[in-house]
């Protein structure tokens, strides 16, 4: 009898262990699938970038973007660019551009594909390398303030305007990405030819062409930064 009752209990200890180990496998593969379900239904992605650019400008964008997956995203930005150091002035007998219409800058859209390759994990971090590709989507329209000294010492203003030159660019964007859970951070190099004086180019004042004021920008490159959230 003590034989049977010493068996029975060795019986029911393994057989608990069993089920111990069993539900723990189950709870392990559980809060797997659960993580990798939480990571694939972040398919909103935003974003506030910054750039600094050879043509001696700056940007600044908001972006969203619908993941389709981890690795390929559609979206679009809202930003601003404008020009801090210029290389030109607008001038004649008698007139000028008025010292601040003299740094060019302009409102745009861009729409942009992301494409990301697989992560490489290290602990809680992410790391990966992507390209942006986008188109910058310009206002097509520049107005700016002469200021004339014909009937000096008083300073007549007048405004004039143009819808042409370049409004549409292209541009690519590649860097290396960290995401830590639902949040990242990117840096990387991008290239556009967007012409910053291209619209200028095409004012007229006084029979006077600017031209001749300001240079031909076909090709610009420069460093970003971006911080984004997905949920």
């Amino acid at each position: 009898m003590t034989r049977l009752c010493g068996n029975s209990d060795l019986k029911s200890s393994a057989m608990k262990g069993n089920f111990f180990r069993q539900f723990c496998l189950v709870m392990l593969l559980s809060a797997i699938t659960t993580v990798h379900a939480e990571e694939d239904s972040l398919k909103n992605r935003i974003a506030f970038s910054g750039a600094l650019t050879s043509s001696d400008s700056w940007q600044l964008e908001f972006s969203y973007h619908y993941m389709f997956n981890k690795h390929i995203g559609l979206g679009v930005s809202l930003g601003s660019w404008k020009v801090y150091y210029e290389e030109g002035w607008a001038s004649g007998s008698n007139w000028n551009i008025d010292e601040d219409d003299n740094k060019p800058w302009n409102f745009y859209i861009r729409p942009s594909l992301i494409l990301k390759t697989p992560s490489l994990k290290y602990r809680a971090c992410s790391w990966s390398i992507f390209a942006e590709p986008g188109l910058m989507l310009n206002i097509p329209y520049q107005r700016v303030c002469i200021e004339s000294t014909s009937n000096w010492p008083v300073i007549d203003y007048h405004y004039i305007s143009t819808s042409r030159g370049q409004w549409l660019a292209m541009d690519l964007r590649i860097g290396v990405s960290l995401d830590i859970g639902p949040c990242g951070i990117s840096v990387g190099y991008m290239m556009s030819n967007h012409d910053v004086y291209s619209q200028y180019r095409h004012l007229l004042y006084s029979g006077v062409s600017f031209e001749k004021f300001y240079p031909k920008k076909p090709f610009m490159q420069g460093a970003f930064i971006s911080c984004s959230y997905s949920f």
